[in-house]
């Protein structure tokens, strides 16, 4: 029940309510560290185990090889061995989630992880000892991913088992909606061991608060309160500017060591997307000043990555194309390929190209539709292509044509984009950079056919705009692969 604060009394009574449930309660070790911080941890107990398993795997060939072991010789002939096996684990470590740490705490998702990126270290090395079998010791990587594979799955559990036992003590700032909102959200991160001590306001009163934490204090009150609490992460989720009060209490904080963070910067460390819901008009704009994605060189190497793929793409698929064209004929009447208008960058109008999948008269009315699921329009041979998304594939001439990029914002077609503007706060955000054929929104979300889903999926875009990088894009692509051999398309 939430406790009105009117004056001086009221405040300190709840403070001390608080303090001593907090001392009561609190039989967990003072630690306190950041997801980057835990994230160089998690890469540092990697590397550790890497460069010691590359070791005693040069060591166990020798025991097997008759020509016996010299350290200085041998280390130097296979130094190459240490920063190729370091650094392909690594990228695969990242590429397969290794380093996200809302899901560092599951120890069977780590445990499955670790083994997908064996398995790809397999292959890969398998892929290349039949192109240079007389330079790649087969017996080395085989001891190498026998003892790397059980010492990374077990560093993975200790990592989970340390970590749970120790909680991050927090205060949230502002009682209305954002407030609650993100007390939901940090307790539906249990394995995360958040610990929400109260709500800090000067306004209170107006909200309504059914979650059962209380109102500790005002803000004048956040300089004793992270004394008091042992706080170690102030969340601010207020649904109005900043107080003259509030801010300097607010760097206080920060001046003692306590990190002041914003409610939108927290959810986005947690689920990978922007609350859109609960961001104001001034930081949304901020958040897209001077980001990569709009710098001309950026935009340049981008650019420079989608002619790579896309010629490597054509060179490869070519011969499926004319495979693909023949079961659509066969399959029913009509055109092989689809053109559609949808808008690209700045909203800009642009003709899409894609194989058919419905029937050539999916929408004999002339008003657009969203493909529904089990919709009747769709082909035998067009559900197929879209669980696997080999329709797409003609999109490669628009990326091409520089219409599109391999990475970006679904192209949606303008009478949705018309309409979903007018339901969906900052909506044309998406439309700030070229639409792509796979994206962030798309590998984290499946098809929608809803306001709702656009608006989860906008989520996605926002946050893919703001974090823009080359690594980002090359992490989508890698993460298409698995949604394509999932058969996670529409």
């Amino acid at each position: 029940m939430a406790i009105q604060v009117n004056n001086h009394q009221e405040v300190t009574s709840t403070v001390n309510k608080s303090e001593r449930l907090f001392l009561r309660n609190n039989k967990n070790p003072e630690f306190q560290a950041l997801f980057s911080e835990r994230r160089v941890l998690l890469m540092i107990g990697d590397a550790l185990i890497v460069v010691l398993a590359v070791c005693v795997a040069v060591l166990l060939w020798h025991q097997t090889d008759s020509s016996g072991f010299n350290f200085a010789i041998d280390f130097r002939e296979h130094w190459y061995w240490f920063p190729s096996m370091l650094g392909g684990w690594w990228l695969l470590a990242g590429l397969n989630d290794l380093y996200y740490i809302p899901s560092s705490f599951d120890k069977l998702t780590s445990a499955m992880r670790v083994a997908t990126v064996g398995l790809i270290n397999l292959a890969i090395y398998l892929a290349l000892f039949s192109l240079i079998p007389q330079d790649l010791p087969r017996d080395i990587f085989l001891y190498f991913l026998l003892m790397v594979w059980p010492a990374i799955t077990l560093w993975r559990w200790i990592y989970a088992e340390l970590f749970s036992r120790f909680q991050h003590r927090v205060l949230i700032v502002g009682t209305g909606m954002r407030g609650q909102s993100l007390f939901k959200t940090l307790k539906e991160a249990p394995k995360l061991n958040y610990q929400v001590l109260g709500y800090v306001d000067d306004q209170t009163g107006s909200e309504k608060i059914d979650d059962g934490l209380d109102v500790i204090g005002k803000a004048a009150d956040l300089p004793n309160l992270i004394r008091q609490l042992q706080i170690h992460e102030v969340a601010v989720a207020i649904d109005r500017r900043l107080s003259k009060d509030l801010f300097e209490s607010l760097v206080e904080c920060q001046a003692n060591g306590v990190r002041v963070s914003l409610m939108s910067d927290i959810y986005q460390e947690l689920y990978r997307k922007v609350p859109i819901e609960y961001i104001d008009p001034s930081w949304a704009l901020y958040a897209m000043q001077n980001r990569l994605v709009f710098k001309r060189l950026d935009l340049g190497l981008k650019r420079v990555l989608d002619l790579i793929l896309v010629s490597v793409g054509l060179l490869i698929l070519a011969p499926i194309f004319p495979l693909l064209a023949l079961a659509i004929r066969l399959d029913s009447s009509g055109p092989i390929f689809y053109r559609q208008i949808r808008c690209g960058r700045a909203g800009k109008p642009f003709s899409i190209y894609k194989f058919r999948t419905m029937v050539s008269d999916a929408e004999k009315d002339g008003k657009p539709q969203w493909a529904t699921k089990n919709d009747q329009r769709i082909t035998r041979v067009g559900r197929f292509m879209r669980k696997t998304r080999l329709d797409e594939l003609p999109q490669l001439i628009n990326v091409l044509r520089g219409e599109m990029s391999i990475i970006g914002p679904r192209p949606e077609r303008p009478e949705f984009v018309k309409e979903l503007q007018q339901e969906i706060p900052y909506y044309r955000t998406r439309l700030m950079v070229k639409p792509g054929l796979t994206g962030w929104a798309q590998i984290h979300y499946p098809y929608g056919n809803t306001v709702e889903d656009a608006l989860i999926k906008l989520q996605y875009d926002f946050y893919y705009l703001r974090y823009w990088s080359l690594w980002l894009d090359l992490y989508i692509i890698f993460r298409t692969f698995a949604v394509v051999l999932q058969f996670k398309g529409t």
